[in-house]
């Protein structure tokens, strides 16, 4: 037996504890009542850790219709590229395929990561922003960029800028990456997947119609939650956000479409009815008496991701967060573990985005 397929087995084992037992196992019961986690917040990037602090989730941030994608053919003998807009220079910017992937992966994980998950996340990203062309959702451009912070593209001159003495040796270990897997994407029913990935897992990753549009189940069937308990070594998997509970009331005020919560009476008691998922992200929750989802308290009080529980004590308000990022599709600190115990690029690909093919593109 391979030692890549003796270690989904092992995969498959952790994650049968992840799925059957409750989530009351990690939280306690209620929600506020959890033991305070031994973790601090760390404040460094998590690892596989980002050029530039949090990882970009495109998804979430920059694309905001990303379930519809619009990909076009092309024609036979054109050079690829991609049409994007970049808020950083309010310009819609055409660039090379290969030039556009290479930043791309520089944007999103640290270049000493092994070359398999490299290779992975330059497939997935291909994958990615290819399902999106012809979609001209963003300002002209069939996505969005942020240049300075380096989300998505960064130019070379910024590499050269933030590498220097580096920046030779860097450039040619991605474009490296880029080479061997130039064209290649994961399809689904013969259209690019939606291979949207994150940083680090709860240890588990995610249904994406746990954390977006209901109907993703059967429209992404693959985006479905598969073990990753390497996430679980990651530095940054385990952090906190405290709030006085002043500040925790103005974070609240106004955010929530469905109502006001009333978060008069005992901190203690303003999160109740908490439902998880069997990943351990709050799916919906009441807040002062409000219905909202782990997903709106994660943007209203900045949490790295919807896998909290929460403590109230001596006038202030904890959030303890496990994880980073979404939770839906690959996981980057993931793919990194699983390189690391040998896998390669299309065993990754194919352990987080289950049944989709690995095809090249014309």
């Amino acid at each position: 037996m391979r030692p890549f397929r003796r270690l989904l087995l092992v995969l498959l084992a952790v994650y049968g504890v992840y799925t059957l037992v409750p989530a009351a196992v990690y939280m306690s019961a209620g929600g506020l009542g959890a033991q305070k986690q031994e973790a601090a917040q760390r404040e460094a990037s998590p690892s596989p850790s980002p050029q530039a602090s949090l990882p970009p989730s495109p998804a979430e941030s920059l694309l905001p219709n990303f379930l519809e994608g619009a990909a076009l053919p092309r024609e036979q003998g054109e050079e690829e590229t991609f049409t994007f807009y970049d808020v950083a220079t309010d310009q819609v910017l055409t660039v090379p395929a290969d030039e556009f992937l290479t930043a791309a992966v520089a944007c999103e994980m640290d270049l000493s990561s092994p070359k398999e998950a490299l290779k992975a996340q330059a497939v997935a990203a291909y994958t990615y922003y290819t399902r999106l062309k012809g979609s001209g959702q963003a300002n002209g451009g069939d996505f969005a960029c942020d240049s300075e912070n380096w989300l998505v593209y960064v130019p070379q001159s910024a590499m050269q800028a933030r590498w220097g003495e580096d920046y030779d040796k860097n450039l040619a270990l991605l474009q490296g990456v880029v080479e061997e897997v130039r064209g290649q994407l994961l399809t689904w029913q013969g259209e690019p997947a939606l291979t949207t990935y994150f940083a680090i897992s709860s240890g588990s990753t995610e249904a994406a119609a746990n954390i977006w549009d209901p109907g993703a189940s059967e429209a992404c069937p693959y985006l479905r939650p598969v073990a990753s308990p390497g996430d679980r070594l990651s530095d940054g998997y385990s952090s906190t956000v405290t709030l006085t509970e002043e500040a925790f009331r103005e974070a609240a005020a106004g955010s929530f479409a469905q109502g006001e919560p009333d978060l008069s009476g005992p901190a203690e008691e303003w999160l109740t009815d908490i439902e998880y998922t069997p990943a351990g992200t709050v799916k919906r929750a009441r807040l002062g008496g409000v219905e909202v989802t782990g997903v709106e308290m994660r943007t209203v009080f900045s949490l790295r991701s919807a896998c909290f529980s929460l403590t109230a004590q001596g006038g202030s308000l904890t959030f303890h967060v496990r994880g980073w990022g979404h939770g839906v599709g690959m996981s980057q600190a993931g793919a990194v573990f699983l390189a690391k115990q040998g896998a390669d690029y299309k065993e990754i690909l194919a352990h987080y985005y289950p049944g989709t093919q690995l095809t090249s593109s014309p």
